[in-house]
């Protein structure tokens, strides 16, 4: 039987997940399809609906906006649950809900050799930010910055902070910023370029989850700094290894994840 899996967002046409998963498949020699699919949050239970009445259908990558209302349709899984998003849901006789960003993030950190992280300054509060902080306690968090241009809509992420035991405090993101492990943006690049060289002079490595356009503002004061940067192409790849996995029952890498997604973008600019 030919299998299905796919992403859904508002929008997912600019997704790299079938770059990535499809050539998992052409590497496996699996007979699977995976397609982006847009579907706006009015119609996102029944497009879940649709799929898990059809037995071909193996699971979904779940990109924004959907990640918290995922949750209504499959049991989540502990980080899942923790963190009130998920970014793979699993079709079968009991659908599963996981949240495979945390030890994606936690995946791509180890893959640049990096060391464990005893201080952040994470840009923004939803869902990505959720998850980063997260991964970050399994590296050892202690200290964390949140650098909103609200700082009061910070509090979900600082309750977060208090039940994973590290000690944190919201800014303003024109705020100053005392030196860290780690500066991680998680919004909009043009909302950080107005602090791109301050926040780069504070961290000892820059992570942008902005993958296209690259580099970001963030990026460009990150290298002028002589700073290590990562991206969101090495999240988007760390995830879909454990995604991959969850749906299909193989094994990929975090090279072949980050190289498939690479070649697309640069078959996308030749365009």
């Amino acid at each position: 039987m030919l299998r299905r899996a796919g992403v859904v967002g508002d929008p997912a046409g600019h997704s790299l997940s079938p770059a990535i998963h499809r050539a998992g498949y052409a590497a496996h020699g699996l007979d699977w399809v995976y397609d982006a699919h847009t579907v706006p949050a009015e119609g996102l239970d029944d497009f879940v609906r649709g799929c898990a009445a059809d037995p071909a259908w193996a699971g979904l990558s779940v990109t924004a906006p959907h990640k918290d209302a995922i949750l209504a349709h499959g049991d989540p899984d502990e980080p899942t649950r923790l963190l009130g998003a998920g970014n793979t849901l699993i079709f079968g006789p009991t659908p599963r809900v996981y949240n495979t960003d945390v030890p994606g993030f936690v995946r791509a950190w180890r893959a640049h050799g990096l060391a464990d992280v005893r201080s952040a300054a994470v840009v923004g509060n939803g869902a990505t930010a959720r998850s980063i902080l997260l991964a970050l306690a399994g590296l050892g968090l202690r200290d964390l910055v949140v650098l909103a241009r609200v700082p009061q809509r910070a509090e979900a992420l600082l309750e977060l902070a208090a039940v994973l035991g590290v000690v944190a405090e919201a800014r303003g993101l024109e705020e100053p910023l005392p030196a860290v492990d780690l500066v991680a943006n998680t919004v909009p690049a043009a909302a950080t370029a107005p602090h791109a060289s301050r926040l780069a002079a504070a961290a000892g490595v820059v992570f942008d989850v902005v993958y296209d356009p690259w580099p970001t503002p963030l990026a460009r004061a990150a290298d002028a700094a002589g700073t290590p940067a990562l991206n969101g192409l090495d999240l988007l790849a760390g995830q879909a290894v454990d995604q991959f996995f969850l749906m299909t029952g193989h094994q990929v890498t975090f090279e072949g994840c980050r190289s498939a997604a690479e070649q697309e973008l640069s078959r996308r600019s030749r365009l």
